[in-house]
């Protein structure tokens, strides 16, 4: 009797933007992917176990006894708590006979049996300490080491992250490794933008994976059944993997092109490094750290690619989350408003429809409220209309009026159309007044220019109840253009 053992690595987005220093979280990235990738495949190897699937932040393994199953929890546990403290994640097994029982099934009770694990959390509640120790100036808890050069107190699981980032950095030669490396101009107001970008339909297209083979089952092909859909699951994850990882290369190899263009328009680029940090690629889960100028070109570029790829037959969608904010604004409450914004994204997607969306915002003080108060609150008219047309369509086959390539054009037509700044910018007082109030302003500056030929159904600066000019006004002094309507 074999067994089947499922992994997570649990709360990785709090895990790696705790602090809001940048080696930390490049430190905490490098970690959640040697503890979900690396390790867990050595020591699978080593217990002569295999590998069945990955997805959705867990794997799952298969061993050939509850011996070997148990040497590889022990052990994998053993290196995680002795050399990441803080790190939290689960192990759960379940009995399987390749022979007789259906995998699909086998799986599902699996995960089951780990969400129940995850809920009773047994050493949920710990005493940290006893309040008569140094504090970590990045986790706030007890500090296990001072550093010489600054003179900042360490607590066990920021000393690990620093360790694994002085480990880890001689391989990431090219990208941003601080702050500063970003691009951001420290004689203008800057802001960084962290954008969370998630797959659409894959819990879906699992579902009907299953289903598909779920169906082919009798008494006496249940192992050959089972291998297959095995094989079809893993390259399916493969696929994914690939794709993202495709459109992330393309979005770099975009900025790469671009840093002469980019230090013409004030950024702080080296020659050395393209300005961006990636945070997470794994599967169709993406974080990365850009300069807010450029970061919703970038992700723009990145959808436009990842959509040129299939699986299963359909191409790949995904919805794009960007949060900008000052570089002194928290990582971890940054990284949830992203996560927020890329899931306001894909609530408006219609049902079973293939579609790619951005959607951002730019925090301006402290952000309170959820996304949604935010935008009932500050982005609707005085007359009742809304300012923005966010979330933004990507797609190509889209004739959206909300589509991204017309806010670029709105960007153009405002940067081209020789309307003072202080003209646009005026703007934004009489959107908010409503459309009469925009129309009169228009006409009184004689402005029609910020209105190009694409928006000429939106003589008011109004179309349908939403204003088409506030986002590119709203943004225009926070936005570089590192590519065209179309890449």
């Amino acid at each position: 009797m074999g067994v089947l053992t499922v992994l997570e690595v649990s709360k990785k987005q709090s895990y790696i933007f705790k602090s809001n220093r940048l080696r930390e979280n490049i430190g905490a990235s490098e970690i959640i992917a040697y503890t979900t990738e690396v390790l867990p495949q050595e020591l699978c190897t080593k217990y002569n176990g295999r590998h069945i699937s990955s997805g959705g932040g867990s794997s799952i393994f298969y061993f050939e006894s509850k011996d070997k199953a148990l040497s590889f929890a022990k052990a994998y546990s053993f290196k995680i708590l002795n050399r990441f403290p803080s790190l939290e994640f689960f192990l759960a097994s379940l009995d399987y006979d390749t022979d007789t029982d259906i995998i699909i099934d086998k799986m599902q009770e699996l995960y089951k049996k780990l969400g129940k694990k995850k809920a009773k959390r047994d050493i949920y509640s710990y005493i940290i300490d006893y309040g008569v120790t140094e504090k970590c100036s990045s986790t706030r808890l007890p500090a296990i080491y001072k550093e010489e050069i600054s003179g900042n107190f360490y607590s066990g699981e920021s000393k690990s992250k620093i360790t694994m980032f002085n480990e880890s950095k001689k391989d990431m030669d090219g990208f941003a490794l601080d702050i500063k490396d970003l691009g951001i101009s420290k004689d203008e107001k800057s802001y960084i933008a962290i954008t969370h970008i998630d797959g659409n339909r894959m819990g879906k297209r699992v579902n009907n994976l299953r289903e598909k083979y779920r169906g082919r089952y009798t008494d006496e092909n249940i192992k050959e059944i089972n291998e297959q859909y095995i094989h079809e699951l893993q390259k399916f994850s493969e696929n994914i993997d690939r794709a993202f990882k495709q459109a992330f290369n393309k979005m770099t190899g975009v900025l790469e092109s671009k840093k002469e263009f980019l230090a013409d328009e004030g950024m702080k680029i080296k020659d050395t490094l393209v300005p961006l940090r990636k945070v997470v690629l794994a599967g169709d889960d993406v974080c990365y750290i850009t300069d807010a100028r450029i970061a919703l070109d970038c992700a723009y570029i990145f959808l436009q690619e990842l959509e040129t790829k299939k699986i299963m037959g359909e191409k790949i969608t995904a919805c794009a989350g960007i949060a900008m904010v000052g570089e002194k604004y928290p990582f971890f409450k940054t990284y949830e408003l992203s996560e927020e914004l890329c899931a306001n994204a894909k609530a408006t997607i219609e049902e079973d429809k293939l579609e790619s969306k951005i959607d951002w915002h730019m925090v301006q003080g402290e952000y309170c409220g959820n996304l949604k108060q935010i935008r009932d609150d500050f982005y609707e008219t005085f007359d009742g209309k809304n300012l923005t047309l966010r979330p933004l369509a990507v797609s190509k086959e889209s004739d959206a009026q909300n589509h991204y390539s017309l806010f670029k054009k709105d960007m153009n037509s405002i940067k081209t159309g020789n309307i003072a700044r202080g003209k646009v910018k005026g703007m934004l007082k009489e959107m908010k007044k409503g459309e009469e109030h925009l129309d009169t302003y228009i006409e009184i500056n004689q402005i029609y220019t910020a209105l190009g030929m694409h928006r000429m159904g939106a003589k008011t600066g109004f179309l349908d109840g939403k204003c088409v000019l506030f986002d590119a006004v709203e943004i225009m002094d926070c936005y570089i253009p590192i590519c065209g309507e179309g890449v």
